[in-house]
């Protein structure tokens, strides 16, 4: 697609389509009062030419003004009140900073202690925002955080930015299959509070109409229990909600993803790439981003979208679809945005000195990635449980095939699996003749989106004896 349509579409914002047509019109009338002569509209060509002018004018901009530390002996206040922060950001100018993380989970908890903690480094930066944690994910406000489509659910840690007004900035965040660790890191967020300071208090940023606006996603106040996900999902699972006993009462971002999950189920929208293909990798179009850096390309892949899009190590991504980028959880957003099948992305990096532009084209497939370690895919609301846990087998982990015990809980004569004469101590070595060595999540993930309700399953315990299972219905 040319830049001009890519500013147009339902995933991007900014001045796009709309605002060329505005100058187009403008164009037509002022010479139509002088000359009474129509004007000619541009074709094309010169339409995306205008684009990448407008961009190169942005990404080439080096007017901001970041005002110094206001508190250089001070220490970093997080508050937890949302929207006295943003009338205290309205205030000052500061631009926002909000963390959303859900306390009892482990997953990224210990980058949540390093922000909190701070460094020498950190903290000054962090001063110059109104910085803001909250822990219940219940309070997302899709007029200022637009979750479903620029928030990784599956993580229990994620950041937004945005002007005092509301306007979205940009996102951090990230984790793969092996760990968070391997997306962020603390100097991955001192560079990308950087880059949105200098966006911030950059005089001409107005004039761009870049940002995501406020009420993009809604006009007034709209969360996780105004949705019918939110029914559904307490129906099914009654604790939803249910005070923690440290932590107090809060939802999981991963519960609200099983919302957006059963509601699009229950209406028949539900697409399991939507679980499966979340949130792709840069190296889904072939390119290995430096971690530290956030947007630096390290490896391109050969014949992948990257390298036909002309990519090299080196470059610096500083624009995908319409969006500019700050870091790269911004980046994997326009990814995650992308259709299931075939698209065309409209990018511009940095190379030396110079500002290049290209589409990246994405062939069906592109989005396939691991996805076992979400919470929405391995105990989310899709497919059927095996009837038991699995827990690790004598076996397991020695590369000698499938090694789990059936674990039924404290009363395993009241399972429904118990009745086939499958028992606890039994050790299962094949589930429908499928016997590779995988872990727990890896299982589980496995059957749940290779299975469903009234199939009939055959598990294999050592010996050669079969139990014939037949799933019911959730």
């Amino acid at each position: 697609m040319t830049l001009v349509k890519c500013f147009g579409r339902r995933r991007l914002h900014g001045f796009g389509a709309s605002f060329i047509g505005l100058i187009i019109l403008a164009t037509a009338l002022l010479v139509a009062c002088q000359t009474s002569v129509p004007a000619a509209e541009p074709d094309a060509g010169e339409r995306t030419d205008s684009g990448k002018a407008k961009w190169r004018e942005i990404l080439t901009s080096r007017q901001w003004k970041v005002p110094a530390d206001p508190d250089p002996l001070g220490e970093v206040v997080w508050r937890d009140d949302l929207s006295a922060a943003m009338k205290e950001a309205k205030q000052t100018g500061k631009p926002l900073l909000v963390t959303w993380r859900c306390l009892p989970c482990e997953q990224c908890a210990e980058f949540d202690q390093e922000i909190l903690e701070g460094s020498l480094t950190l903290n000054p930066l962090l001063r110059r925002f109104v910085t803001v944690r909250l822990t219940d994910a219940s309070l997302l406000d899709q007029r200022f955080f637009p979750y479903k489509t620029h928030q990784d659910l599956d993580l229990s840690w994620w950041a937004y930015f945005l002007s005092p007004q509301g306007d979205l900035y940009g996102v951090f965040g990230g984790k793969d299959h092996v760990s968070e660790n391997t997306r962020i890191s603390e100097e991955a967020f001192i560079n990308n509070l950087v880059r949105i300071l200098k966006h911030h208090y950059n005089p001409d940023r107005p004039s761009w109409k870049i940002d995501l606006p406020v009420g993009h996603s809604a006009q007034v106040a709209t969360g996780p229990k105004d949705s019918k996900g939110y029914t559904l999902l307490k129906a099914k699972r009654p604790g939803l909600g249910k005070p923690h006993k440290e932590f107090g009462s809060c939802i999981h971002c991963h519960q609200v993803g099983d919302m957006m999950n059963i509601e699009a189920m229950q209406s028949d929208t539900f697409d399991v790439g939507t679980i499966t293909d979340k949130w792709p990798l840069p190296e889904n179009v072939g390119l290995l981003l430096e971690r530290d850096h956030g947007l630096v390309v390290k490896q391109v892949a050969a014949g992948s979208p990257g390298d036909r899009a002309g990519l090299m190590p080196g470059d610096e991504l500083l624009m995908a679809e319409g969006t500019k980028l700050f870091g790269q959880a911004d980046f994997r957003g326009v990814l995650h945005r992308a259709a299931h099948g075939a698209d065309q992305l409209e990018i511009a990096w940095r190379r030396g000195q110079d500002i290049q532009f290209a589409t990246v084209v994405l062939e069906p497939g592109w989005r396939k990635t691991e996805s076992y370690w979400r919470k929405t895919v391995y105990d989310g609301v899709y497919g059927p449980t095996m009837g038991f846990f699995p827990l690790r087998g004598p076996k397991a982990g020695k590369d000698q095939g499938l090694s789990i015990k059936p674990w039924m809980g404290p009363k395993p004569a009241e399972r429904p699996v118990y009745s086939t004469g499958l028992r606890p101590s039994m050790e299962i070595i094949a589930i429908n003749g499928m016997g590779r060595d995988l872990d727990a999540r890896k299982l589980i993930t496995w059957f749940r989106l290779n299975h469903k309700p009234g199939d009939e399953v055959t598990y294999t315990v050592r010996g050669g004896k079969e139990f014939r299972f037949v799933l019911p219905a959730p």
